[in-house]
């Protein structure tokens, strides 16, 4: 036996002899059950770095002496933008005999320290052994205490927003704004207090005093527009610095709205994805505590679905965070209040929390989140289309989706006939055509819509009798022409058609030009816009009439899409070649008809493009969408202003007014049928295509308008769109819109004419126009190119390959493939 081995049999003797007490080396008390009660649970109870732990112990009894259990107590924690369980605490191990109770202190780790003065909402977990507690820390120091929250009116107001000078509406659009309804598409229906809306003040006469805008206008809707700009008071970010030190996305680079951390997002609900967006500051604002944040969608949002906007990490000019509001700071860091109107909103807001941690949003670095529903097609389209479907019921066609025109045709009476009005033009005939009337006072100015139980049109006893102009060129005696609707200019009336451009393109391409009156934004109205915008309760009056206008211009078209024996233009001898002989030869060709219009009708056209059942080309000029957008960037609007201003003084109330009055707009703004009027018809609707010229640097209707609708109706673009630098400040001109891949194109598209930059021509320096501005203020330098797109050869040429039947209609390449220009301009240095 070796020595070792010898040692070994000595000790195994030795013990069995008692020598070593087996006690010392025997086996561990059998801790069976561990409670865990936390007294510690408050922030500030945890301020001295020490929380407090009551360890419950129940040990397995034993005949013979047993060593002490040693059992392992730690604390960790985790957030709701760090969901994974961390080290909060150091371990401490207590040694356990017997049963009974042990007080434990369990020392903050220096990340602890800071996590538990940190105000976002923190779950901790307490484990001894087997045993656990979990608790959420109640948070009550004084640095994560909310400043008092005005709940005076939160009935009414969003008190989230709440800010020192904010308005009771922001931010806006807001689903508190809502109530649930099971009877709209949305399931929601919108519910503003009239207490709570913008008040005008009656400095001059006729505008009624201190009214409140009627929020009962707004309870038919299931939702807010469908290019609804968000807006909001952040307090800090109200200056150019502010914003450039936020890095939120731009105009110049919309692309920036994918960023990982984006600071400005909206989020679609239902497909967790970003929706490109713009943000900018309200340049009409003369200071600082009157600028509002406006969040700008860049394609208008899908009908139904619901958004959230989130704000996170803003900054001031000097580069600070901006602190979030005192009443968001309640659902987002999950703080303890004894009010129901705080408390009953706390579900809302934690799903939106969830669904923006699933996009990759942190809860805790939030300024500030809300939600909105978007109005479905039924809310904005379902008035129109009820209007058109007994109307044209009335003259026996109600399969309007087949293009064809059967039944009979609306009755007209012919007026005055004037030969030869300008060269080219053989004939202008001028004179009526009944049209079934859905307002009140006979459709005159200022009547208001009739709605059924239903909330649908109700058609009235009477009919409106709407004015009409077509000018019948020279060319049309011996080869039947095309016709089109012509729509007008703003406020203005049908007289419009016979304008030189239109002329040019009636002589030029044989086109029979109609027009009548768009009422609701024609010059008969002008007394009731005026109106409106000093008391804008009266601004549904504008959309009513409107929508009752876009039904004329359907009734006008199908005039001329029928026949002679259907009692259409040509049953009267005035749209023959002959005067004096109904039988001599057509001037009309009935198989197709078209849409032709500028400028408002360029706006309203895309309205009735879409549920138009006639035509299905429409040739937008100069056109853009969501009046609401459009009217600060617009020289238009200074007439207008000058009666706005005065009666809503409050510069945040005029932009929030303007959203709110376009989801009325919407029901004849193609701001609410954007969506839907290409290739997604509405019902018993054909589909459509529309050619959009627009005018770089227009200071009527803003390019960025016109963008806006090339997006969200899917069209392609003309490339190359301008000449590289000639919009330096613009990263992406035209970002979302594809380049049209070749020509001849069938399909939707959007064209930039260029009339030159300002000076090119140096014998006439006033010619030529910068590009927009950036920020919302309407372009004021150079010459207005507003007018001459329509008034150029190449774009009348591009009008008229589109304006073809369908098998013959197409996109062409007028411009040689060069950017397209206007005027005398033609790219040249």
């Amino acid at each position: 036996m070796s020595k070792t081995s010898r040692l070994f049999a000595v000790l195994i003797a030795l013990m069995a002899c008692g020598l070593f007490a087996t006690t010392a080396m025997g086996a561990k008390a059998k801790v069976t059950k561990t409670r865990v009660k936390v007294v510690s649970t408050k922030q500030s109870s945890l301020s001295g770095g020490r929380m407090k732990i009551k360890l419950n112990f129940k040990v397995k009894k034993s005949a013979r002496k047993v060593r002490a259990a040693k059992v392992v107590v730690k604390a960790k924690s985790s957030t709701f933008d760090d969901p994974k369980f961390k080290a909060l605490t150091k371990k401490v191990k207590v040694k356990v005999k017997k049963s009974g109770s042990k007080s434990v202190k369990l020392r903050l780790t220096s990340a602890g320290k800071k996590a538990v003065k940190a105000c976002a909402g923190r779950s901790v977990k307490v484990t001894a052994g087997k045993g656990k507690a979990y608790f959420d820390l109640v948070r009550n120091s004084s640095g994560c205490k909310p400043k008092n929250v005005d709940l005076s009116k939160a009935s009414m107001c969003d008190f989230i927003g709440q800010q020192k000078g904010s308005l009771c509406l922001l931010p806006f659009p807001d689903d508190f704004y809502t109530k649930a309804d099971s009877s709209t598409p949305t399931g929601k229906r919108i519910n503003l207090q009239t207490d709570a809306m913008p008040q005008n003040v009656g400095d001059s006469p006729g505008i009624a005093n201190g009214t409140h805008i009627d929020a009962s206008k707004f309870g038919a809707s299931d939702g807010f527009s469908q290019g609804a700009g968000g807006i909001v008071r952040v307090p800090g970010l109200d200056n150019p610095a502010a914003l450039a030190n936020t890095k939120a996305v731009g105009i110049s680079k919309i692309s920036d709205y994918t960023q990982k951390n984006q600071p400005v997002v909206v989020i679609d609900t239902k497909t967790g994805k970003r929706w490109p967006i713009w943000v900018e500051l309200d340049s009409h604002a003369t200071s600082a505590a009157k600028t509002t944040v406006m969040i700008n969608a860049a394609k208008n949002y899908d009908a139904k679905h619901r958004y959230i906007v989130a704000m996170r990490n803003l900054k001031t000019s000097s580069g600070a965070t901006i602190g979030a509001p005192a009443g968001f700071k309640y659902y987002r860091d999950d703080l303890s209040s004894r009010s129901k109107a705080i408390n009953k909103r706390r579900s809302h807001f934690e799903s939106i929390f969830k669904t923006l941690k699933k996009a990759g949003i942190d809860r805790s670095n939030l300024y500030l989140a809300w939600d909105f529903t978007v109005a479905s097609d039924e809310n904005n389209a379902g008035r129109l289309l009820n209007m058109r479907d007994q109307a044209f019921a009335t003259l026996g066609d109600t399969n309007l989706a087949d293009s064809v025109a059967t039944g009979t045709a609306p009755a007209f009476t012919v007026n005055t006939v004037i030969d030869n009005p300008v060269t080219g033009i053989e004939r202008r005939v001028i004179g009526t055509f009944q049209v079934p009337c859905f307002l009140t006072n006979n459709c005159a100015p200022y009547s208001e819509m009739v709605l059924d139980s239903n909330g649908m049109p109700v058609m009235q006893a009477g009919m409106y009798a709407a004015n009409f102009i077509c000018n019948i060129p020279t060319s049309a005696l011996s080869t039947p022409a095309r016709s089109d609707i012509y729509g007008h200019g703003l406020l203005g009336d049908a007289g419009e058609v016979s304008s030189s451009p239109q002329n040019a393109l009636a002589t030029g391409h044989n086109f029979v030009n109609c027009a009548t009156d768009e009422i609701g934004m024609a010059d008969s109205d002008v007394g009731m816009a005026i109106g409106a915008l000093s008391d804008l309760s009266t601004f549904n009056r504008l959309p009513d009439r409107s929508q009752q206008g876009l039904l004329n211009e359907m009734f006008l078209s199908r005039l001329l899409a029928t026949t002679k024996a259907q009692g259409g233009f040509l049953s009267d001898p005035a749209f023959h070649a002959n005067k004096l002989d109904i039988n001599s030869a057509d001037t009309i060709d009935t198989s197709h008809t078209y849409y032709n219009g500028n400028s408002q009708g360029g706006i309203f056209g895309g309205a009735l493009t879409a549920v138009s059942p006639d035509f299905t080309r429409g040739s937008l000029g100069v056109t853009g969408m969501n009046y609401s957008l459009l009217l600060f960037r617009s020289t238009d609007f200074d007439t207008y202003a000058a009666v706005l201003d005065p009666a809503y003084p409050d510069e945040m109330e005029r932009p929030l007014a303007l959203t709110l009055i376009q989801m009325l707009w919407d029901r004849s703004d193609p701001n609410g049928y954007a969506h839907r009027m290409t290739d997604n018809p509405l019902p018993n609707t054909p589909a459509h295509e529309v050619i959009m010229n627009i005018a770089l640097g227009d200071h009527q209707v803003s390019d960025y308008t016109a963008n806006n609708e090339a997006r969200t109706i899917g069209a392609k673009a003309h490339a190359p769109t301008i000449a590289a630098g000639r919009w330096p400040e613009m990263n992406e001109p035209t970002y979302g819109i594809p380049d049209i891949p070749s020509y001849p194109y069938i399909g939707s598209s959007i064209v930039y004419w260029d009339s030159g930059p300002l000076g090119w021509d140096i014998g006439n320096p006033t010619l030529g126009t910068p590009p927009p501005p950036i920020v919302n203020l309407a372009p004021r330098v150079g010459k207005d190119p507003h007018g001459i797109p329509r008034a150029t050869p190449a774009e009348q040429q591009m009008v008229s390959d589109f304006l073809q039947p369908n098998n013959v209609s197409h996109i062409t390449d007028t411009c040689l493939g060069a950017p397209c220009y206007g005027g005398t301009y033609t790219g040249a240095p």
